[in-house]
């Protein structure tokens, strides 16, 4: 049985869905990885499965008749070509595209993955902005009648696809928690075995495209006054700069660097290498997610997290019943088992859930072994595999699942 996984970033074939494309490949399928890039690194993991990566014409970020055009020209081409028995797409062209051109090629069986629904349900101030929106909504309800299966990611897109119309009858529904995260690759450290943390010095880490709409500008001016009352605290980014209209520039990045707030490490491949130096991982983000997958690596490697209360990031903290009421209130920050939930786009929000660690520094190995239970309990990589694999009949122990698999909300202690 041949696979073709689809996408518009190739990055993510190795580092989002590299143990999904594994499990495919140890079921004996052929797999075929297409992406808008030809990264080497890619390449070799996907040779090592003993497939091939084919690199096609998309853009992820721009709205282009002419240059869409191209990308469904590819992907008819690549579809004939190679004959594949099933698709798995993901992101916006590649579901709304890619799932349409696959039935008129003859493909046999379509699965949609919806890793979260940016532009389609975030409200926008511009008239283009709308614009776009209404045609994502028009494309999804074309793309998700053609497929056998969809993956939604988190119980906010779930309600929101019901709400809008936009899942067809008769087509199951699987729900799944975010992406999963590989617990090997992103083995537990305790931070109580950081030299750092034991001289007063708490390192926070922000790892994430920088783009406005993920905080990185929320993190830096938080960072800002952070530093100025705690001079031994430490501000790292991590993230590549992105083609996205909604990116953090260059010179911004400059000037924080220069005049001292963070620490930029740029695109990082072992992310997991950094993470363990660090002591509280934050995320901002009003960005409409999935599940944030860095934010899953900081819980699996044991990190207090400091992330909004909005779709998708909300899902990665356990709030104690104390916690759960704030919510209710609607306050600006609410307290978890494994860290801190904030107002979008506050600074002084995230700055005071930031401040707590800095004056409770002996909490973050608490609320970091908090974290990696969450993770080994809700996040494991194998758990949403096999929610997916069994709806594309790929288990050795396949079997019906329900139209919508919910994942558990332990209780985090």
């Amino acid at each position: 049985m041949k696979f073709l996984i689809l996408t518009a970033d190739a990055n993510t074939l190795v580092y989002h869905r590299g143990d999904l494309i594994r499990d495919i490949a140890e079921r004996g399928c052929e797999i075929v990885t297409s992406a808008a890039e030809d990264h080497p690194h890619v390449r070799a993991f996907v040779e090592k499965l003993g497939g091939r990566h084919v690199p096609i014409r998309m853009t992820r970020s721009n709205v282009s008749l002419a240059r869409d055009a191209e990308t469904m020209a590819d992907m008819w081409r690549l579809m004939r070509k190679e004959k594949p028995d099933a698709i798995f797409a993901y992101t916006i062209k590649s579901v709304c595209y890619g799932c349409v051109i696959a039935r008129l090629a003859g493909v046999r069986r379509v699965y949609a993955l919806l890793p979260g629904m940016g532009i389609t349900f975030v409200k926008a101030d511009t008239l283009r902005g709308r614009i776009i929106s209404r045609i994502s909504r028009m494309l999804h309800r074309n793309a998700l009648k053609r497929v056998d299966a969809i993956f939604v990611q988190n119980p906010d897109d779930l309600n929101a696809l019901r709400a809008e119309g936009l899942l067809p009858k008769g087509v199951p529904v699987h729900l799944t928690a975010g992406s999963g995260v590989n617990l090997n690759d992103f083995p537990h450290v305790k931070v109580s075995e950081n030299t750092a943390l034991k001289s007063g010095s708490v390192r926070f880490v922000l790892v994430s495209r920088l783009l406005k709409s993920k905080g990185v500008r929320i993190f830096a001016e938080a960072a800002r006054a952070l530093k100025a009352k705690y001079p031994q605290a430490e501000f790292h980014l991590v993230g590549p700069f992105d083609p996205n209209p909604n990116r953090i520039t260059e010179e911004e990045v400059a000037q924080w660097v220069r005049e001292g707030t963070l620490i930029h490490h740029g695109m990082v491949r072992d992310v997991a290498a950094v993470m363990r130096w660090m002591h509280v991982f934050v995320l901002p983000t009003w960005y409409r997610e999935g599940v944030p997958h860095a934010t899953l690596e900081a819980l699996s490697i044991g990190r207090p997290v400091v992330t909004t209360d909005s779709v998708g990031a909300r899902e990665t903290v356990a709030l104690t019943e104390r916690g759960k009421e704030q919510q209710s209130a609607g306050a600006d920050v609410i307290e978890g088992h494994n860290g801190f939930l904030v107002r979008p786009h506050s600074v002084a929000a995230a700055s005071e859930a930031m401040e707590w660690f800095l004056q409770h520094p002996d909490k973050i190995p608490v609320m970091g072994r908090a974290s990696r239970k969450l993770a080994e309990e809700v996040f494991d990589v194998r758990l949403v595999n096999k929610i997916i694999m069994r709806a594309m009949d790929l288990t050795e122990d396949a079997v019906p699942v329900p139209q919508v698999v919910a994942w558990p909300r332990p209780a985090v202690v």
